[in-house]
């Protein structure tokens, strides 16, 4: 074969074909506040401790499905973060809460929050923590809990063991972060 026409068929075969590509855009959205609150975290019954006890409870009133145990009041306050009250202006504001399960997410659309090393050796199994707003509530985990309109007061919510089933003896911690939108 002629070394220029196997060139040839070579440089072809390396010819770039034609590719598709779609072009689009992104908002990105938000705003810039001069300041914002700091939020102060309360087990009602514990003195603000940030950790809130659920207590010890027995499977037994854990034993099937939706079965709750362990009730505990909690509330989140919006205050001040710098030393003028000013700084935190929440006259007409409004706010939700959203809580993300740090140790998991657990129940038939994964609205509760885990337990921490769930499905290991010496932890409860069947069990999540529901978290309710003062309405009484379920606040799913990801989601927005309803409105609260009066920030001046604390945001107040429970939480409680679920059972998703037959529970099991063991441990029972659970971890969750949260966002307050305010506006």
């Amino acid at each position: 074969m002629n070394p220029l026409k196997s060139a040839l068929a070579a440089g072809l075969c390396c010819v770039a074909t034609s590719s598709m590509a779609a072009d689009g855009e992104i908002s990105f959205v938000g705003s810039v506040n001069a300041t914002t609150c700091s939020v102060n975290v309360g087990d009602m019954n514990n003195g603000g401790s940030p950790s809130v006890s659920l207590g010890n409870v027995s499977s037994q009133s854990l034993k099937k499905l939706n079965d709750t145990a362990g009730a505990a009041a909690f509330e989140l306050r919006l205050q001040a973060s710098g030393v003028q009250d000013e700084d935190c202006d929440l006259s007409g504001k409004t706010a939700t809460v959203r809580f993300l399960g740090l140790s998991g997410v657990a129940g038939p659309n994964g609205e509760w929050l885990g337990l921490e090393n769930a499905g290991s050796e010496g932890v409860a199994r069947n069990v999540a923590v529901q978290i309710r707003d003062a309405a009484g509530n379920d606040v799913q985990m990801g989601r927005s809990s309803s409105e609260y309109a009066d920030l001046n007061k604390p945001l107040r919510f429970t939480a409680n063991y679920i059972a998703t089933g037959a529970a099991t003896p063991g441990t029972a911690n659970a971890k969750a972060s949260f966002s307050v939108d305010y506006k």
